[in-house]
């Protein structure tokens, strides 16, 4: 699943929702989602991660992977865009 850091610009929405289709994963808008809300929406989804787009400036900049289980998530790494 994709999503977006809070408040974020439409390059990064776009971005995230490009990579969901590229990767034929689901797109969430984040909104004012926690990080949990986000990880339990995905989890009941059945995925097993959740990519968010982070951004600096109005520009993405590093995706963020959350790894999810049946128990817990787990922030696994971020690379730069």
């Amino acid at each position: 699943m994709f999503t977006t850091g809070r408040y974020a610009s439409k390059k990064s929405r776009d971005l995230a929702r490009r990579l969901a289709k590229e990767k034929k994963e689901s797109y969430i808008s984040r909104g004012k989602h926690t990080i949990a809300q986000l990880t339990e929406m995905a989890r009941k989804k059945g995925e097993e991660n959740l990519h968010i787009i982070e951004e600096r400036k109005k520009e993405p900049v590093k995706l963020a992977l959350i790894k999810i289980t049946e128990t817990k998530w787990q922030w696994v790494n971020e690379n730069e865009l």
